[in-house]
């Protein structure tokens, strides 16, 4: 299986970037150790996959200690002086802004673990972001846990929206829909 980083989510090297910031170096590094992951997840649609990978070291130190955990308990981040912020934004020029939320005034922790959310080659020629690899990295992401988080609600609604909107054509799962509705009413997004 080969693994490559999609032009979409080569977003992630900027420095401003608002999620899991990488460096080639880190993606070359996640892709050989995508050949041993922690766990393989199935993702929303038959052409996506997600593989989690240990962040840390036999000895315990990290990996890659500049990714973090970029997801909060909503209430207690409040509790502790956090800030909750909305705002509508597109990932980039070809989609529409969507209402998106996030918390700032949190320290970000280390994250044990890193998620690679891959796209098949087929569905990445449909969506326009042609790659020579079998699988295409679409987004990377720091996580507390082996487990995957939901996908954001505006999330699964930007893909049922179609490929011209920014999305993958997938419709809603109303039952992956509901548990991503209750996941994120109390959890939200760290913005550093």
């Amino acid at each position: 299986m080969t693994i490559q980083m999609c032009e979409f989510a080569e977003r992630q090297y900027d420095q401003n970037f608002h999620g899991t910031k990488v460096t080639p170096e880190i993606v070359e590094e996640l892709i050989s150790l995508a050949d041993n992951p922690v766990q393989e997840f199935p993702g929303y649609a038959d052409f996506c996959k997600i593989l989690a990978i240990s962040n840390k070291n036999e000895d315990g130190s990290y990996k890659f200690p500049s990714l973090k955990c970029l997801t909060v308990d909503k209430k207690w981040a409040l509790e502790n002086g956090a800030t909750l912020h909305t705002d509508y934004e597109a990932r980039n020029d070809n989609e529409v802004a969507v209402l998106v939320e996030w918390i700032t005034g949190i320290e970000t922790p280390v994250a044990d673990f890193v998620h690679l959310i891959l796209y098949s080659r087929e569905q990445m020629e449909k969506e326009g972001d042609v790659v020579e690899a079998d699988w295409a990295i679409v987004s990377i992401g720091g996580a507390a846990t082996v487990e995957v988080e939901p996908m954001r609600p505006i999330t699964a609604m930007r893909n049922a929206l179609g490929v011209e909107e920014g999305g993958s054509g997938v419709v809603i799962d109303r039952k992956a829909y509901k548990e991503s509705v209750e996941f994120w009413s109390k959890y939200s997004m760290i913005r550093e």
